[in-house]
């Protein structure tokens, strides 16, 4: 697929754009990605499916970057260039033809997956196909140990937390309606971890979830929380940079859980190709 990267976009362009401290990789996936994909729209190139997989392989090297220290403007200008370049290459270009086999050949494979682990900052999404369980997951280790995610319960995908024990779960995330995402630069991502990409008191809706009890093997239990579909909508809306806090009340004591937004959009963009 590097045939679609002209000698314009390699230098002048991309020199242009901020550095960040990501390696190459992330930075040539998105522009022989998103350069195919703008090929694709012109010259009808790929088959749906193959096209829906492309895309989310630029959803996840957008994400890449903006976690290395991209900032959206200079997302913006990037894909401009691409786009640019893309537009200015000839349908019947035998190196954008052969760009588009070699894409409908390896994403054929990826797309066919039944699992697929989308990797952030410091947290991981899990995306599965199969029904039952759960369907998008992220582990979160502390301070108390939950899995949140969605989950297939009584023939509903709902966005679910679980965890051992506690009486209340409330989710806390920006509310895109009212305010736009803040950048989270890589400096103070390092600082502050999780925490630097949690929403602002003045920008931060808070989601209350519905509490039931699932009986375990041995005798053991586990406090499940659902959060209103609306909620999730609302997640798929975030930056990759940023976090959503759970506050979750054992007896007297409120712990805050984070959960790294990251590339959910993707994994959730995973599960809904066509194989």
């Amino acid at each position: 697929m590097r045939a679609l990267l002209l000698a314009a976009v390699l230098t002048a362009t991309l020199a242009s754009v901020a550095s960040a401290t990501e390696g190459p990789n992330a930075r040539e996936a998105y522009v022989e990605r998103r350069g195919l994909l703008e090929a694709d729209a012109q010259c009808r190139l790929l088959t749906p499916s193959i096209r829906a997989a492309l895309q989310v392989g630029v959803t996840q090297a957008r994400g890449s970057l903006l976690r290395a220290g991209w900032s959206n403007a200079q997302m913006r200008q990037l894909e401009s260039a691409v786009v640019s370049a893309a537009r200015a290459r000839a349908c019947n270009d035998a190196r954008t033809h052969e760009a588009a086999t070699g894409a409908n050949r390896s994403f054929a494979q990826w797309a066919n997956a039944g699992t697929m682990q989308f990797p952030g900052w410091e947290r991981t999404w899990t995306a599965r196909r199969a029904a039952g369980g759960w369907r998008l997951s992220q582990n979160i280790d502390g301070p108390l140990a939950a899995t949140f995610g969605v989950r297939d319960s009584d023939n509903a995908q709902r966005l679910t937390l679980v965890i051992a024990d506690a009486t209340s779960a409330r989710l806390v995330m920006r509310d895109a309606r009212r305010a736009g995402p803040v950048e989270v630069t890589l400096p103070q991502r390092m600082s502050y971890g999780l925490a630097a990409g949690a929403a602002p008191t003045t920008a931060a809706q808070s989601v209350p979830s519905t509490r039931s009890v699932e009986r375990l093997s041995g005798g053991r239990s586990q406090a499940v929380f659902v959060f209103p579909d609306t909620a999730f909508r609302d997640l798929l809306a975030l930056d990759p940079r940023e976090s959503v806090e759970i506050h979750v009340t054992q007896g007297r004591a409120t712990h805050r859980l984070l959960v790294e937004v990251g590339d959910i959009a993707a994994a959730r963009a995973f599960l809904t190709l066509q194989r």
